[in-house]
């Protein structure tokens, strides 16, 4: 169900619907059970150390190093999706109605409390979270309703609503624990990460949209380009369907089938987005199409697709669920990257070459 590589691309940690926790060794091709008891979304390895986070089903959440020791235990309500930084300071959990807290305990205070809606079972994913050490940053990616939203005006801490207003695409301050900005121009089901230097957020949706903003300028959101369309021309004079309102300057050959499929396409790929994930320290990043196996590689900052890679389907990759988004983790330090089966729990792991631009599958398990 999660995924979570560590930073040296030598381990990564997965929770699974069976319960079990398990610990890849990804460098001698190895795993062990942690736990047989575990919360299934639990999942995650914390930047910059050995030691990964998880929570077993007496609300127990332990910071425990690869070697097995627990450097750090506590109770908490069932988590569908947390992370803390390297320091063990902030640590942030969602619960299943994507209320937000930070902390634990006593010192366990909310973040985003303004609504049951959407949530964890009327969306069918997880609150995706993403941290930046570096500039204190916290971003959440859920499922787009709200629009222009004012951080000044709607509170992110309001219990007598039903909707949230921060259920989407939004970039939080771990500092002060309010809202920075509410990210614009995705909608439904929305998947983001800050890439690893903190200046950039990019995302892709359930509706094929793709962005990407510099986390200075949080109000600029910007296209990225579809695949076989281009990048949409706002305030020009012609239809939707007119050619003329689409840039194809920058697009490179999508790979085609052989046939088409029932549909009439022979694309391999879809502007419709499951995951997003970087991939290399130098702004490059993944975008994984729902059902896919083929991904396209951006470059932070720029609109255009830059390559294509194929996955494979011996076995498939696990890009067929929302509920499963987060079984496709990287380590951008490493430029490794991690999927788990669309039918099975195993994993495949992949390696980047930032330089030849290649990616190459290097293990297989189950």
């Amino acid at each position: 169900m999660v995924i979570s590589v560590s930073s040296d691309g030598k381990h990564a940690i997965s929770s699974h619907l069976s319960k079990d926790l398990v610990l890849w060794d990804l460098e001698h091709k190895q795993k062990k059970i942690i736990s047989q008891n575990a919360n299934i979304y639990s999942a995650y390895f914390i930047h910059n150390r050995d030691a990964f986070l998880w929570q077993d089903l007496e609300n127990q959440v332990y910071v425990q190093t690869v070697e097995g020791e627990v450097i750090k235990q506590f109770d908490h309500f069932p988590t569908y999706g947390h992370v803390i930084d390297s320091s063990l300071t902030h640590y942030v959990a969602s619960d299943d109605d994507w209320n937000l807290f930070h902390g634990h305990g006593e010192d366990m205070l909310p973040i985003k409390q303004d609504g049951t809606s959407p949530s964890f079972l009327g969306s069918g994913k997880l609150l995706h979270l993403s941290l930046s050490e570096e500039n204190s940053l916290l971003l959440s990616a859920g499922f787009v309703v709200a629009k222009n939203v004012n951080p000044a005006v709607h509170p992110a801490i309001k219990e007598d609503q039903l909707f949230s207003h921060y259920g989407g695409l939004v970039l939080w301050d771990l500092e002060s624990k309010s809202p920075i900005a509410n990210l614009e121009g995705n909608a439904s089901k929305v998947d983001a990460v800050i890439s690893p230097d903190g200046q950039w957020v990019v995302s892709g949706d359930e509706s094929g949209i793709g962005r990407f903003t510099h986390t200075d300028e949080p109000e600029k959101m910007d296209r990225l380009a579809s695949y076989t369309a281009g990048i949409f021309l706002d305030g020009l004079p012609y239809g939707l369907g007119d050619p003329r309102k689409f840039d194809t300057s920058g697009l490179i050959p999508v790979p085609l089938a052989a046939k088409p499929d029932r549909w009439g396409d022979r694309s391999l790929t879809t502007d419709t987005t499951v995951a997003v994930a970087f991939i290399n320290d130098s702004k490059e990043y993944l975008r994984f199409g729902t059902y896919k196996h083929w991904i396209a590689l951006f470059e932070a900052g720029n609109p255009w697709p830059q390559k294509y890679f194929d996955l494979g389907t011996d076995p498939h990759p696990s890009t067929f669920s929302y509920l499963r988004s987060q079984s496709i983790a990287t380590s951008p330090q490493a430029h490794v990257l991690v999927t788990g089966h669309v039918n099975d729990g195993g994993i495949t792991v992949y390696r980047y070459d930032p330089d030849e631009r290649t990616l190459t599958k290097e293990w297989v398990a189950e």
